[in-house]
């Protein structure tokens, strides 16, 4: 009986003193929150920059829904950071891009709501909050936004005044127009519209996207592209618009001039893509991975996932049938989900075309053998600790 109350005594003993270190662990795990630089910035917290002795490097910026600012062009990484280390991020910046020699920086976080929202055609668009005194132009606004983006019809930059009016102005900012001082309010909407993107490959002197006004012909297309080389095959150019649907069209050499018969003009509008195949061969594209039939697939033209896929046979047994890495010619690589139906969405609109590799993973599966090993061996851990105890 001695030596069952002297091992209970021991084992007592024992459980307190374990009690005591996790407490002490929590307490050292908490005293940074409790003591430290108590406050964590977060999304949607706004941040007044403020440089002294310098009013064009201070504005206010919205922690976006990636934990990201923009700021004077500089992404910065902020969500869970404190504001003494934005304080030196910004700082480093000011000084290592030459824009201030010895910046004596203040950031802070805003409580105010006043600002305006730019969006449409720009880098990065948001609510950008400025406080009621700050006098801010056209240009500022776009420039807080990240600046416009490559498919930007600076011609159409609408500004449209939410007061009680709200009226809508439109304006010229290309680089050829003269500076206008556009003075914004509180609560502005500043939209830049964006141009209609169209894509021309194959066998063109300059293959790569045009930007457009809503919809160009293809006769203006090819000539926007540089014309077609000397291998063009222009008796079966393919068209594939924004929803996957191919179409082919018979142009003669002189793709210049109008059709016969008064007919409309094919066209390519925001999304589509035009190739012009090679006249002497068919170049093939690489399925690879698990699929059934891997190996090249000789065509005239690009394919969407599911038309490279089926050429391969479909799915393997232990293929990840939800995403699928391309490797394009040009070196890149890029992982894109799949869809079987276009209908379900964008993501399944993404072309291949000649000499690009379609890979084809596989999927996960669990290891059940070695979960149940592991579960023995876990199990078998915790007996023995039971045992050493009692």
């Amino acid at each position: 009986m001695t030596s069952h109350f002297r091992s209970l005594q021991v084992y007592w003993t024992t459980c307190c003193r374990l009690q005591a270190c996790l407490i002490f662990l929590l307490f050292f795990m908490a005293s940074p929150t409790l003591f430290g630089d108590v406050y964590r910035i977060k999304k949607g917290d706004t941040l007044l920059i403020a440089v002294v002795g310098q009013p064009e490097y201070t504005h206010s910026v919205e922690v976006r829904e990636d934990g990201r600012i923009n700021y004077f062009g500089r992404e910065f990484d902020v969500a869970g950071a404190t504001v003494t280390t934005v304080n030196h991020l910004i700082r480093i910046f000011l000084v290592t891009d030459n824009h201030v020699t010895k910046p004596v920086v203040m950031v802070s976080l805003v409580l105010q709501k006043n600002g305006v929202f730019v969006g449409g055609a720009v880098k990065t668009p948001g609510r950008y909050v400025i406080s009621p005194e700050t006098d801010i132009d056209l240009y500022r606004a776009i420039a807080l936004a990240g600046g416009m983006g490559e498919n930007a019809d600076r011609q159409g930059v609408q500004l449209i005044r939410k007061d009680t009016t709200e009226t809508v102005e439109t304006y010229d900012l290309s680089t050829n127009s003269p500076y206008r001082d556009i003075r914004l309010n509180i609560n502005d909407l500043v939209f830049v519209m964006p141009l209609s993107v169209v894509e021309v490959q194959g066998q063109v002197q300059t293959p790569g996207k045009i930007f457009v006004r809503g919809a160009i012909g293809i006769s203006h297309a090819l000539a926007r592209a540089g014309g077609p080389t000397q291998e063009a095959d222009l008796t079966t150019v393919v068209k594939v618009e924004k929803n996957g649907k191919r179409s082919e069209f018979n142009l003669s050499e002189q793709f210049w001039k109008s059709p016969p018969n008064n007919q409309p003009p094919p066209t390519l509008s925001d999304g589509d893509v035009l190739f012009v195949p090679n006249v002497f061969k068919t170049e093939p594209i690489y399925v690879t991975g698990y699929i059934r039939n891997p190996g090249p697939q000789r065509v005239r033209g690009p394919l969407n996932l599911s038309q490279a896929v089926a050429l391969g046979g479909g799915f393997d047994v232990s293929a990840n049938r939800k995403e699928v890495i391309i490797h394009h010619q040009d070196g890149t690589t890029i992982e894109v989900p799949f869809t079987f139906n276009p209908a379900e969405g964008t993501h399944q609109q993404v072309l291949l075309y000649p000499g690009d590799i379609l890979e084809i993973k596989k999927k996960f599966q669990i290891n059940w053998s070695l979960v149940s090993t592991f579960t023995v061996i876990v199990i078998s851990g915790v007996s023995v600790i039971l045992q050493i105890l009692q």
